[in-house]
């Protein structure tokens, strides 16, 4: 029997996942923005926060896509996507994990966020360049 194909798992998808944990900090439930396959069992994706405070810090500002407060249906407050550190996702434990329910998926953000997360991750100072040239890869290309 083939594998299951990946639905809703498509460039732009947001997901929400109880107990997230990445770089070494202790798990909670976080939005996560997948912008793309990397491989056959890799989804690239970035972190989405309440933060905002990395839109006034120098070395991060320029490295954080931003999401005013309404301006989509999924989030109600202004909120950033964290475009310097990406996470690399196994397509098996995110299958895993919206079949159990630890994982959810929110919605969809418009394509005007992915050609922003794209100019964040083509200028990045904080971004080690493999990682740049993966999301590159499957990012959408700028209109």
């Amino acid at each position: 029997m083939p594998p299951p194909s990946k639905p809703g798992l498509s460039a732009g998808t947001v997901l929400h996942v109880k107990g997230y944990s990445s770089r070494g900090h202790p798990p909670k439930d976080k939005f996560l923005i997948l912008i793309g396959t990397c491989t056959e069992n890799v989804i690239l994706a970035f972190l989405i926060s309440g933060q905002l405070s990395y839109l006034e810090t120098e070395s991060h500002r320029n490295e954080v896509v931003r999401i005013p407060h309404n301006a989509t249906t999924i989030f109600r407050r202004d909120s950033i996507i964290q475009c310097f550190e990406i996470e690399r996702l196994s397509l098996e434990l995110l299958r895993e994990g919206l079949e159990s329910g630890k994982i959810s998926q929110c919605g969809k953000l418009p394509i005007k966020y992915m050609h922003r997360i794209r100019e964040a991750v083509s200028k990045s100072n904080l971004l080690p360049q493999n990682d740049i040239d993966d999301a590159l890869l499957v990012l959408p290309p700028s209109a």
